[in-house]
């Protein structure tokens, strides 16, 4: 790949300034009830052409962590094709990529344990806290604190409150949330936040960016922090884990514009990627498949977004055999999971449960996007606290999941015959707990033919459309949309939405859960709030169709979209999805898996595209000279 290098005037930053525009959601969504998502990630990848060394198969862990440790800043590692044994962790430190030939080529042969296989930053974020003073409004990029001693632009401050009673709580159905806040409090007291990244001091003001989410008015404060890590990327490799005692796979810790990208996770110990305390990092283009954990617990098998991470975007990834595909928690903030295919997710415990899809499953995930998913099922529980400001937009929620042997361990998976059912127990495709308020699903697809199919002793269960608390709630139904309960059973557990606000689908934009035109696939019919437009765009964070995107139509799921093979001929899939079945041979449920792997036959990755709004330089607001990549967006 080559770069060019473009100098950057002024004039031309005040015209990429400027072009600004209205939200793509401003016609559907109060001020309040969404954010700015265009330029989450990293934005623009660096292309690091350089290598500093180049190591083949035989090179001990020792070896690969001297090479990254002495990288020069902007280089990469490079391993060659073949297997590397790697008993330790591999830590990736700041403006360093580890490269691989492939993911089907480069494969890191994981047998030790530790955090990760493959770490980039460490540590935690002691609670250190200032008292904000004034500035901690919706928008406000500027923020006035009782001290600013060590305090400079490039370090990052996690902005917070003690819990808002009237809609936060580190309390759900499994009991209290004690560490939803990282240890701060002694009973999850800062669960809701954001991260955001000082970019000026003067006196006791300081400027940040992003501007903040939300207004923060319960005892706010400002927690000071360093990343350990930035700008590090793991690309176009495979880690093969083998029951040895790893947390993760891939692992992100105070990494700042960090990334994973074009890689395999094949099985995996405890969760294929974890980030904490996270900002602007990037998980895309990659295929995580299968776990040797399928129960819930310490680990879920997951790509998962915790402890404040935010403005991160998870996109055009496959995920296939895990217990949960994606999971947002303690108080995970302003993220895009977009793009994504999930499919075979089940619980090895209770195998008839419908489970995977994306879980908020800890206080308080708020303000995150969810587009352009397929995916089995969404689900804002109730376990760990609550959880805000969801908006959901031309997704697909299929509703059940294919699960198929075996059940445990590693081994050839089949589907055929006995050996592969849909799940049928708690069948919901959106389930909002009682703890879950504000949310906005549009032009979503809900439901599937193999939901509607749906048997228990080859008889149909029955279906509905809706259910919400106080009614019945049948453990075996499909139901499309749920509302108010607690723990996915039916012990009555719930209040409503909230605290007792019923009811709770309120079709329009009444600030409790917003639904509009979602395709529901048991009445075959779209649903549109009244007093709403019915014309959607594309996308609530692209500015239009992406260099990767290949030929597929675009925008490829909503109730507009005609002639494809989804539920009312309303989806094509996305890319992630068409990568699975017709390049890799992939089945539903994962007949076969893992498979053989390589982004670079999926999607094309490398483009030459300068898009203002999602470049880092940018968003600092710097006139030095910069160098435009090529790259993805």
């Amino acid at each position: 790949m080559k770069s060019m290098k473009i100098l950057m005037t002024a004039a031309i930053w005040i015209i990429a300034s400027g072009l600004g525009t209205a939200q793509p959601w401003a016609a559907f969504l109060l001020p309040g009830q969404a954010i700015d998502w265009s330029s989450t990630g990293v934005g623009t990848f660096p292309t690091r052409t350089v290598q500093c060394a180049q190591l083949t198969p035989g090179a001990s862990l020792a070896a690969i962590n001297a090479a990254l440790a002495s990288c020069p800043s902007g280089q990469t590692v490079n391993l060659a094709a073949g297997t590397y044994t790697i008993p330790g962790v591999l830590h990736v430190p700041s403006n360093v990529t580890l490269r691989g030939a492939g993911a089907d080529k480069t494969i890191l042969n994981a047998t030790g344990n530790g955090e990760a296989v493959i770490l980039m930053g460490a540590g935690s974020v002691p609670l250190q806290p200032r008292v904000i003073s004034s500035g901690a409004t919706a928008g406000s990029t500027q923020i006035v604190l009782g001290t600013t001693l060590g305090l400079s632009a490039g370090k990052y401050l996690v902005i917070t409150e003690t819990n808002d009673p009237s809609y936060v709580t580190a309390a759900g159905s499994g009991g209290n949330c004690n560490w939803c806040d990282g240890g701060w409090s002694k009973d999850g007291s800062y669960a809701r936040g954001q991260i955001v990244e000082v970019t000026a001091v003067s006196g006791n003001t300081v400027t940040v960016s992003p501007g903040l989410y939300t207004a923060y008015s319960h005892a706010p404060i400002a927690v000071a922090f360093n990343m350990a890590a930035s700008y590090a990327g793991v690309e176009n490799l495979q880690v093969r884990a083998n029951n040895t005692g790893y947390t993760a796979n891939f692992a992100m810790d105070l990494c700042a514009y960090c990334w994973i990208k074009a890689v395999e996770s094949n099985y995996a110990d405890g969760d294929h990627v974890a980030v904490s305390w996270g900002f602007h990092d990037e998980i895309r283009d990659s295929y995580f498949s299968n776990a040797y954990l399928h129960t819930p617990g310490t680990y879920d098998s997951d790509v998962k977004l915790v402890l404040k991470t935010s403005a991160s975007l998870v996109e055009n990834n496959i995920i296939e055999r895990t217990h949960v595909a994606v999971m947002l928690e303690w108080g995970a903030a302003g993220n895009v999971i977009a793009y994504n295919y999930t499919t075979g997710e089940f619980d090895s415990g209770s195998p008839n449960v419908v489970i995977g899809g994306l879980d908020y499953h800890g206080a308080h995930p708020q303000f995150n996007l969810v587009e352009g998913n397929v995916m089995t099922v969404f689900y804002a529980d109730s376990v760990w606290g609550s959880s805000s400001d969801t908006t959901a937009f031309r997704n697909w929620f299929v509703g059940t999941s294919h699960v198929c042997a075996p059940s445990s361990g590693r081994g050839t998976v089949s589907c055929s015959g006995k050996n592969g059912y849909y799940t049928f127990q708690a069948a919901r495709a959106v389930q909002f707990s009682y703890v879950a308020l504000r949310n906005n699903f549009i032009g979503n697809l809900v439901g599937s033919a193999q939901m509607q199919a749906l048997l228990k002793a080859n008889k149909p269960i029955p279906q509905s459309s809706r259910v919400e608390f106080p009614a019945v709630r049948t453990y075996e139904a499909a139901q499309l949309w749920s509302f108010g309960y607690g723990s996915a059973g039916d012990d009555g557990l719930g209040t409503g939405c909230g605290g007792g606000i019923s009811p709770c689908h309120l079709e329009g934009n009444s600030g409790h859960q917003l639904l509009h035109g979602n395709y529901e696939n048991l009445a075959k019919a779209t649903l549109w709030a009244s007093g709403m437009t019915s014309t959607l765009p594309a996308s609530f964070y692209l500015p239009a169709k992406p260099p990767w995107w290949g030929t597929l139509p675009y925008p490829a799921i909503g109730p507009d979209v005609k002639g494809g093979s989804g539920p009312g001929s309303h989806s094509f899939g996305n890319p992630a999805q068409t990568c699975y079945l017709k390049v890799m041979g992939g089945a539903d449920g994962g007949q076969g898996s893992p498979l053989s792997f390589n982004a670079g036959n999926c999607y094309v990755t490398d483009k030459l595209v300068f898009n203002p709004s999602r470049f880092p330089d940018f968003r600092r607001g710097s006139f030095e000279p910069v160098t435009l990549s090529l790259a993805r967006h």
